[in-house]
């Protein structure tokens, strides 16, 4: 069975998939905020699932120091880890700084695996097949790389940070699947669906009702992250955006790699990681 990391698991298609991970009887470690929210999310994932193999470490993925914190706590209590879930995600309407003066989308939804798919990687490496998936989203179609306003200082507008940030994810998938290979390890996007999630909490109640009416329940999204986690199918899968389920093509021009090259060096300046 597999130690499987899934952050933002204590709400959605995180959740989603880690009770059903449970109910396979791998051990999942939910890496999700602190608080009570998480606290009865692990209480539900546990009764659902029928199994005490869960595991909650509460971080803050907006803080750097939160996620070395974790990240030590994490080598200690599962020193081999199969499968890293990097599912947490925001959408911000309004632009919000971390208290390090970081835009929150681009912390979340980019600096936060980055960072913390690197201070895991020979952990996962140990595993021998070890497993990364980035939860990402189709929206990042209409992404830019912007290495000269990453945290978007000039000009905010909140799906173009969400995209932004997501464009990077994507791109800095294939990059590690690239340094990876050979190395027991494989590196995948996922854009698990249009899904009735919380991603989209700071819109008004009523929109986020009405947008429900027209989207797929979490559970199919959850159960697309455990077919890339534990399907034998996708085993050898690796440097691939997935659609749901279906791998596709994805290409992107020189002058947009010189800027992503950038960005990483800015990423690792922001985190103390290399890239």
């Amino acid at each position: 069975m597999k130690t499987i990391i899934i952050t933002g698991s204590n709400s959605g298609i995180g959740k989603e998939a880690a009770v059903i991970l449970a109910k396979q009887s791998h051990t999942v470690v939910m890496l999700s905020r602190p608080g009570e929210k998480s606290v009865q999310a692990r209480e539900e994932i546990i009764s659902r699932s029928r199994s005490q193999n869960v595991f909650l470490i509460p971080a803050d993925l907006s803080e750097p120091d939160s996620i070395r914190e974790a990240v030590d706590f994490i080598k200690k209590s599962h020193p081999v880890v199969d499968v890293l879930v990097n599912n947490a995600g925001i959408y911000h309407v309004k632009r919000e700084e971390t208290s390090k003066g970081i835009e929150v989308s681009f912390a979340v939804n980019f600096l936060a695996p980055f960072m913390l798919t690197r201070l895991l990687l020979e952990n996962v490496e140990a595993s021998g097949n070890g497993r990364i998936i980035n939860v990402v989203s189709e929206l990042y179609r209409k992404g830019s790389i912007d290495a000269d306003d990453p945290l978007r200082e000039k000009r905010y507008k909140g799906q173009m940070a969400y995209a932004n940030a997501k464009r990077a994810c994507v791109m800095d998938t294939f990059a590690l699947a690239d340094k990876t290979r050979g190395k027991g390890v494989t590196v995948n996007a996922l854009h698990p669906g249009l899904l009735a999630t919380s991603v989209f909490r700071d819109y008004p109640a009523f929109l986020v009702k009405f947008l429900n009416l027209f989207l797929e329940h979490p559970k199919k999204g959850g159960e697309r992250i455990v077919h890339l986690a534990s399907s034998d199918d996708v085993k050898d899968l690796t440097g691939t955006y997935v659609y749901r389920e279906e791998p596709r093509k994805i290409e992107w021009t020189e002058e947009e790699s010189f800027r992503f090259e950038k960005l990483q060096r800015f990423a690792e300046e922001l985190t103390g990681v290399a890239h």
